[in-house]
């Protein structure tokens, strides 16, 4: 899915998005290091992708990224958004935050709670920072994707984010792991 998203970054639909992400002063190197995609707005596009694929339409309900409606249709839960891929420490994506162009509330979603994805338990951009953290011994933690990949981008290759929720034990226990002291 990650691939996907990155691809419809780069199509025509994609333009406000990439837009919006150059914008914010990135440039495209970064927006392709930190894997940026795109949420088509028609709301039907990963499904359709994924039933021409032969990818189980159950699976991408369990991991967040479909939803099924009373009559039992299957529609994107993204749509229309700039899509960040999360990983964790190791760099497996396990879920995405999601930023609406539109203006209509809410600004940022991320993949709902799944058996992969708990936002208490990831720390963006800490795959990037973490050799960085364990040379360095400290970690810079900012509010959001765009404010990580800004710093990184000009050499401040600590610096990592909560998702849009208070820090919890689990981050602090990331943190330490890191290597930050």
């Amino acid at each position: 899915t990650e691939q996907f998203y990155k691809r419809c970054l780069r199509s025509p639909e994609g333009a406000a998005g990439l837009a919006y992400m150059r914008g914010r002063g990135l440039t495209d190197t970064t927006i392709d290091a930190f894997g940026i995609g795109f949420s088509p707005a028609t709301g039907n596009e990963l499904v359709a992708k994924a039933r021409s694929g032969g990818i189980a339409i159950e699976r991408l309900v369990e991991l967040g990224l479909v939803r099924v409606d009373a009559s039992d249709r299957a529609y994107d839960f993204f749509r229309g958004r700039v899509m960040f891929p999360v990983r964790d420490f190791k760099g497996r994506t396990v879920g995405f935050g999601a930023r609406n162009l539109s203006g209509d509330p809410p600004k940022y979603v991320n993949t709902p709670e799944t058996a992969l994805f708990h936002k208490g338990r990831v720390i963006y951009a800490l795959d990037f920072a973490l050799e960085h953290v364990r040379r360095s011994g400290h970690l810079i933690l900012v509010e959001g994707y765009t404010d990580v990949m800004a710093a990184h981008q000009v050499g401040l290759r600590t610096v990592v984010a909560v998702l849009g929720t208070a820090t919890t034990e689990d981050h602090t226990g990331l943190i330490r792991k890191s290597g930050a002291r």
